[in-house]
């Protein structure tokens, strides 16, 4: 048991830190190799705040797969701290995609198509507020903190997509990988305790279903009057 916990955490981990990389490869990892431009300071200090949390996160899995409970606690006040900033930085490449006017690949207006960061920087934020409240609840501590992975990892799957030039596909393939994720926690507790833990059945159905459902209410009358709102809000 031991052995099967420590591999499904480890290679979920891996899984998402390998997405990470191939989807920002050549964006920000190896971005001078491809004489682009440099990055906007806010976008470059989003790429160090979010890598740095995927790196958190596979670290904290292997040090609870050694049994290091002690020293993945300590580092948890850290990742307290990185947290925040994901969603604090999140905001703000968001922010400045939608007031560029460009047009995402389905089609959306940029204000039309910020309901899809905001969905998922709000998921994010939900899912790791209870998962650090409930941390000296293991079993749902860290089912929380793996949907909080699952639903920041819209950006790198749209870059990986952009790479073979399926960005237009970007909904269905997101729910798709979404849906496979969310099975593969699913599968795991089922192999391993007989039973699917509410933090799962219902986190994760919700966090699947919110990528039809944010695409259903994008293009709605109600959604771009909010979003003009909050873009064109003071101080913004």
């Amino acid at each position: 048991m031991n052995i099967a916990r420590s591999r499904f955490y480890s290679a979920f981990a891996l899984a998402v830190t390998l997405l990470t990389l191939i989807g920002f490869f050549r964006t920000f990892y190896a971005r001078p190799l491809f004489n682009l431009p440099p990055l906007p300071s806010t976008l470059a200090l989003h790429s160090v705040v979010f890598t740095a949390w995927v790196l958190l996160f596979f670290v904290q899995t292997r040090l609870i797969a050694a049994r290091r409970v002690k020293a993945h606690m300590a580092l948890g006040l850290a990742g307290a701290v990185l947290g925040l900033l994901v969603v604090v930085v999140g905001l703000v490449p968001a922010i400045d995609v939608a007031l560029s006017g460009r047009r995402s690949p389905m089609g959306l207006t940029s204000e039309q198509f910020f309901i899809v960061p905001i969905f998922s920087i709000g998921t994010f934020a939900v899912y790791f507020a209870l998962g650090m409240a409930l941390r000296r609840n293991a079993a749902y501590h860290k089912r929380l903190m793996m949907l909080a992975m699952i639903a920041v990892l819209g950006p790198a799957i749209f870059r990986v997509l952009k790479l073979f030039n399926g960005a237009g596909l970007f909904l269905a393939v997101e729910t798709a990988i979404a849906a496979a994720l969310v099975l593969w926690c699913l599968a795991h507790d089922w192999c391993k305790h007989h039973f699917v833990h509410p933090a799962y059945a219902v986190g994760g159905s919700l966090l699947v279903l919110s990528w039809p459902l944010r695409m259903a209410i994008a293009p709605t009358e109600v959604w771009t009057t909010m979003a003009r709102w909050l873009l064109h809000a003071p101080g913004l």
